[in-house]
């Protein structure tokens, strides 16, 4: 049956429009194209403890720099006896002990205008030792020393730890000469190691860095040679190997980036782990020379053979040392979350 047409004036054609074809507007996404590290950022920034840590590392960095700066000469004369210095020492509020000095002192800062008080403490924040040093300046200067030491050591560490323990885990057969040297490296304890190692070589900067990187990368290494035996055989793994995927392009593309995560976790904690050693090294007397450089280790080192008369001298260095150590953990927690692609929605 057929239907009339009511409507005659106007054909099928007039009621379609033709629409002209642009290869460059199909090209186009609606979509924001997604990007792996402006996704890590943006939860790495979300996390408030994140921002606390890269503001205290921030600050710590930026003192350890700009104050040893200002006064290039300081490193000269670390242990130059100031009288004038050592007769003020006994205002700090730390200190306990009646001695001559310290009546000398009470009438000095007694006689002393209210703007000179506050020029002085201003200027020497943290107090003097014993020897009439100023603490503010060498705890600057320590932590110049302690961080170029850390930020060496870890460096060479995390670098002979990756690509050694990327190739220990893809190729097997080495396996049995670096197990054998792990279990000797496990099971001589390493202070002892590094405690004769400088004995025998006697401390200095690039000593220090030797002996902590002679077997510093094992750790990371042993780490990522297991996560590789885990990940080699998976299925995506497999097929890029028949395919004949080069084991280096293996490594770099498809083994090292899953474990991105991973490594910023152990990478983290590396920087307070030598910060940590160089006080233990510098509490057995074989950190370096303090007739000529300071370190954290070494200001804790003296302030802990004098602490009863002068605590000051043992806790500004601690609390520096401990807020870096902190600072790193909290880093390297956000950003193990924050490069975790499971996290990534």
């Amino acid at each position: 049956m057929k239907f009339p047409i009511k409507d005659n004036q106007h054909s099928v054609k007039d009621l379609f429009q033709r629409v002209e074809i642009k290869e460059q507007e199909s090209e186009k996404l609606d979509a924001v194209p997604y990007s792996y590290w402006r996704s890590v950022f943006r939860l790495f920034f979300r996390k408030s403890s994140a921002i606390i840590s890269i503001v205290i590392i921030v600050i710590i960095v930026g003192f350890a720099i700009i104050v040893p700066l200002s006064d290039l000469s300081f490193s000269e004369h670390f242990f130059d006896l100031k009288l004038e210095y050592r007769l003020w020492e006994p205002l700090t509020p730390w200190n306990y002990t009646p001695s001559p000095r310290y009546d000398m002192a009470r009438i000095l800062f007694d006689d002393a205008t209210w703007w000179q008080k506050f020029a002085f403490f201003i200027q020497h924040p943290f107090g003097f030792t014993e020897w009439g040093a100023d603490v503010w300046k060498l705890v600057w200067w320590g932590t110049n020393l302690s961080l170029r030491l850390a930020v060496v050591v870890s460096a060479i560490n995390v670098t002979l730890g990756i690509i050694i323990g990327s190739f220990w885990g893809y190729f097997r057969k080495i396996d049995p000469i670096m197990i054998e040297l792990r279990n000797f490296i496990n099971n001589v304890p390493q202070m002892l190691l590094y405690m004769l190692l400088i004995y025998v070589l006697r401390p200095s900067f690039w000593v220090l860095v030797f002996v902590m990187c002679l077997f510093g990368w094992m750790g990371l290494a042993s780490f990522i040679r297991n996560q590789i035996i885990i990940i080699t055989n998976r299925e995506y793994n497999l097929a890029s190997k028949a395919l004949g995927t080069r084991p280096i392009k293996m490594i770099t593309h498809n083994l090292l980036p899953y474990l991105v995560s991973v490594i910023v976790t152990v990478v983290s904690y590396t920087i307070p782990g030598v910060i940590t050693a160089e006080v233990g090294l510098s509490y057995f007397g074989l950190g370096f020379n303090v007739s000529k450089d300071i370190t954290l280790g070494s200001m804790m080192t003296m302030g802990y053979n004098t602490f009863m008369d002068f605590p000051h001298t043992l806790l500004w260095p601690a609390l520096v040392a401990s807020l870096l150590a902190l600072a790193f953990f909290l880093l390297g927690l956000n950003l193990a979350d924050a490069t975790d692609p499971k996290n990534h929605r």
